[in-house]
């Protein structure tokens, strides 16, 4: 149980109000309805595991009447359960190992390096830990992002919920067929597996491109129009390095090279001289249900493009941090109106699954 007063103390009540079977009311200092002002003193009511009531202590404690169980939580805030926008907690495992970091594509060769030789017993215990670590700290809802389907059992037997996006990769066009069968392969795999078809609504299990510099063009178009077709989201790294868009715009800097390692470049690829972002938007990637994940190096046209589509931006501060990628312009994406979500991103580049530390740095980056 986490130290009353501690920022985990905060949304851990907010997990407790899902639990609850009779009508209680909780009162702290604050209440934060996030879609309102704060209220100093305030409170909410639960009835038979619903929030029935929230505002003011004076208010609340009157509607619900003498017979109401009170809970005084003190010097506290209570606030809704977080949604971890961006998470990888398949891999979990490497918060022990973490790929060492220098420039962006020795960090990702790193990591392929470390998933080749991967253990799977630890992989899932590790996993389950993961999980176990986002709901102590006030998580209720994730958009995890997976190249493979053990995790997909472990998220949804959780008090979890969201959408469990499958990546899929491969630059060479003329693989592009293959992988879109093999991503259909392992939605058949799960939508066999009797723990998931049980989840219901609270599971959505999608594939999805992984980003520009590992995604052929004609990948991406195909996955975007399915997406399109089954009114399913997208989740895509974009404009996360400037590896990323030296390689997009002219075939240039250090991912050529990586992807010959791993066998995977195209040699008939052509770049345009678009942006990452401008290179989704052409293939149909960039949408209102698409998550924009990072976003470090945009222009400005990159930004209109955004706010155009509708799309969401996901910014992982602490990732970014530590791979030395740069900091994301959140202040200039909420001044243009453009909806900005937080994600942890994996134990791989993170030392924890905690979106309060997110929000910490969010905060420290941009003070005003």
């Amino acid at each position: 149980r986490p130290r009353r007063g501690s920022a985990e103390h905060f949304v851990h009540v907010a997990v407790e109000l899902t639990e609850e079977l009779e009508m209680r009311v909780y009162a702290a200092r604050w209440l934060l309805p996030v879609t309102s002002p704060p209220v100093q003193d305030g409170a909410v009511s639960v009835e038979d595991g619903t929030i029935v009531d929230a505002g003011s202590r004076k208010d609340v404690l009157k509607a619900a009447g003498d017979d109401a169980e009170i809970r005084e939580l003190g010097d506290a805030a209570i606030l809704p359960g977080l949604v971890n926008t961006h998470v990888h907690v398949d891999l979990s495992w490497m918060g022990e190992d973490p790929p060492p970091t220098g420039s962006f594509p020795d960090w990702v060769r790193g990591l392929l390096e470390r998933k080749a030789v991967e253990d799977p017993e630890r992989a899932r215990k590790a996993a389950q830990a993961g999980i176990d670590s986002m709901l102590d700290r006030g998580i209720v809802a994730v958009g995890d992002v997976s190249n493979d389907t053990w995790v997909v059992p472990l998220l949804v037997r959780s008090a979890l919920e969201g959408v469990s996006f499958q990546e899929v990769y491969g630059f060479r066009a003329e693989d592009a067929e293959r992988w879109m069968m093999a991503a259909a392969y392992r939605l058949e795999i799960l939508a066999g597996n009797a723990e998931v078809a049980a989840s219901g609504k609270r599971w959505r299990i999608v594939p999805t491109a992984h980003a520009p510099h590992t995604t052929s063009p004609q990948l991406i178009r195909m996955l975007a129009a399915r997406a399109a077709a089954s009114g399913e989201p997208l989740s895509i790294h974009v404009a996360e390095s400037k590896s990323e868009i030296e390689l997009i715009r002219d075939g240039s800097g250090p991912f050529p090279d990586l992807l010959r390692e791993r066998e995977m470049w195209d040699k008939n690829f052509e770049p345009r001289g678009h942006t990452p972002v401008e290179h989704l938007d052409r293939l149909g990637a960039l949408t209102g249900g698409t998550l924009a994940v990072h976003c470090v190096h945009l222009t400005q046209a990159d930004h209109s493009r955004l706010q155009m589509r509708g799309t969401t931006m996901v910014t992982c501060p602490r990732s970014n941090r530590t791979l030395g990628v740069g900091t994301a312009p959140v202040p200039q994406l909420m001044a243009q109106g453009i909806p900005v979500a937080l994600g942890t991103d994996s134990l791989a580049s993170a030392p924890d699954l905690d979106l309060l530390a997110e929000m910490s740095l969010l905060i420290e980056e941009h003070p005003t």
